[in-house]
């Protein structure tokens, strides 16, 4: 293009062109139809691209100086197509590659103009104003081939993957992606576990889908992250993130009883790395395959990497949400059903024990009655309390406990009382539920293992942090004792993020808890 605009240019008005020799006008002739022979040479064909983009860089930088220097001199009217070699390197390979070129046309620039100084047109003060202006242009472009390199990523993962269907699998949904995104005919996703030959995955041809199992991987040598490949021609280009190209044998890097397995001769590799895991993700029937798919493969990568790894954390989530939930499920039965049951047990022996010394037990059994029907309400009301997500009123919190006492009291034949230091503010329902099931821990534990009669549960508020203690006139135990921490009561304080304290003498123990109100962690 910028051939062609030099012969429209001296074509117009060639008489204001001092100098111009029927050699330039030859040179920018064969300089445009060479231009145009290469451009359709290589139009489809990256490796020849690649092959050439050297030879044809230090031309274009040879002729554009020729151009320069036969017309006018310093003064002439090309001189801004030296941008050209400097873009060019900036583009295609990096800021090294920009300095080397930037340093050659400044030579040949201060070359050509010393070799011309001496006619009469030529203008000093006009070379060396240029001169100073192509320095600083290159010094732009390569601090431009420095950025471009350490820049963000091409792909904006959660747009490009928005559309893809959530229901696939991860494998599915990372190389739907890379075939959208390069609009290639087939693809296949393929990976290992690390330090494993044999991988497996699945491949995509015209929206098809099928498995496939490889007993040994596709590449032999990992020497690239990214490349091109012709297995045909057993040709393999890459590019380091430096700019610089890699020229290789596909045979040398690529299982070819692998590439013929998968039926793709010729396409874009690019490594696929999880948590667990070492693959590949080979696209093939690239419309308008370059070079530049070297970086976009790269890129693609990384981000089936990405899917992979979210979907794996996402579902390790999801395992440990669900064990969470059986365990404190569990810790609820233990310390309500189960602990009420143990409770009912213990009155059902002391009824037989009355029955057998002849006294009446028709007002004992009535009141195990009742005491059943309020812990079916309580079960229910447990059940409806899981199910929201409000905040219960500090006084209310306080009656329901109180109300569990008087239960706790006819249950395990123990007096507990329950008091608070103030009854304004709220707290989570689900730590009211977690208040309930540790005063019943709590209170069993005090009657069976302390043969306590008395248990005092105290609440206070402060800072945002709700206090409470369980204090019995137990036989107490020492503080040395391996059974002196409730694991019950321990497990579900440190769920709630939580501190428990244990203080305990013979003839007493005090349980001290200390809960958050607020965050996250309530």
């Amino acid at each position: 293009m910028l051939g062609t605009m030099f012969l429209l240019a001296v074509a117009v008005e060639r008489r204001s062109v001092i100098g111009l020799s029927d050699t330039t006008y030859a040179l920018l002739l064969l300089y445009d139809g060479l231009a145009i022979g290469v451009a359709a040479l290589i139009w489809r064909n990256w490796w020849l691209d690649a092959r050439l983009a050297v030879p044809m860089h230090a031309l274009d930088m040879a002729v554009f100086t020729a151009i320069v220097f036969s017309t006018n001199t310093s003064t002439t009217p090309f001189f801004l197509f030296f941008v050209l070699p400097l873009l060019s390197a900036a583009i295609r390979w990096g800021w090294r590659e920009t300095a080397l070129t930037a340093t050659s046309l400044i030579v040949l620039f201060i070359s050509a103009g010393w070799l011309v100084a001496g006619r009469g047109e030529f203008e000093l003060e006009r070379f060396v104003i240029r001169g100073g202006h192509l320095l600083i242009l290159s010094l732009l472009l390569i601090w431009f081939g420095i950025h471009q390199r350490v820049s963000g990523p091409l792909l904006g993962l959660q747009d490009v993957e928005a559309d893809l269907d959530k229901a696939e699998s991860p494998f599915a949904r990372a190389l739907r992606l890379a075939i959208k995104l390069t609009k290639a005919r087939s693809g296949a996703l393929l990976l290992a576990p690390t330090d494993e030959d044999a991988c497996e995955g699945l491949i995509i041809v015209d929206g098809a889908q099928r498995a496939v199992n490889l007993d040994r991987g596709m590449v032999s040598n990992h020497k690239y992250a990214a490349f091109l490949f012709d297995a045909r021609r057993d040709r393999l280009l890459s590019r380091f993130p430096q700019g610089r190209f890699e020229f290789d044998a596909a045979s040398a890097i690529l299982h070819m009883d692998a590439v013929s397995q998968l039926g793709m001769d010729n396409g874009l590799v690019a490594e696929v790395r999880t948590s667990t895991c070492r693959g590949w993700l080979v696209l093939s029937g690239i419309p308008d395959m370059s070079i530049d798919f070297v970086d976009l493969g790269r890129e693609l990568g990384n981000a089936a990497g990405s899917i992979i790894d979210r979907h794996a954390l996402l579902e390790a989530m999801e395992n440990g949400a669900a064990a969470r939930t059986r365990l404190s499920l569990a810790r609820d039965v233990h310390d309500s059903i189960v602990q009420f049951l143990a409770g009912a047990a213990f009155r059902v022996e002391a009824i037989k024990r009355a029955a057998k010394s002849g006294s009446s037990v028709s007002g004992e059994l009535e009141e195990l009655k009742r005491l059943l029907v309020e812990e079916q309400g309580e079960i229910r009301g447990f059940l409806l309390a899981l199910r929201s997500e409000r905040a219960l009123d500090l006084a209310d919190a306080v009656a329901e406990l109180r109300a569990l006492a008087e239960r706790l009291s006819q249950q395990w034949s123990v007096d507990c009382n329950v008091s608070a230091d103030t009854r304004r503010g709220s707290i989570p329902i689900r730590l009211q539920l977690d208040l309930q099931q540790m005063m019943r821990e709590a209170v069993a534990n005090a009657v069976r293992h302390g043969g306590a009669d008395r248990v005092n549960v105290g609440l206070a508020v402060e800072n945002n942090r709700l206090h409470m203690s369980v204090a019995d006139n137990g036989t107490g135990f020492a503080s040395d004792c391996a059974a002196s921490e409730p694991w019950s009561l321990k497990e579900r304080v440190e769920r709630a993020h939580g501190s428990i304290r244990l203080v305990s003498e013979p003839g007493s123990t005090n349980i001290l808890i200390d809960l958050p109100l607020a965050g996250a962690a309530a």
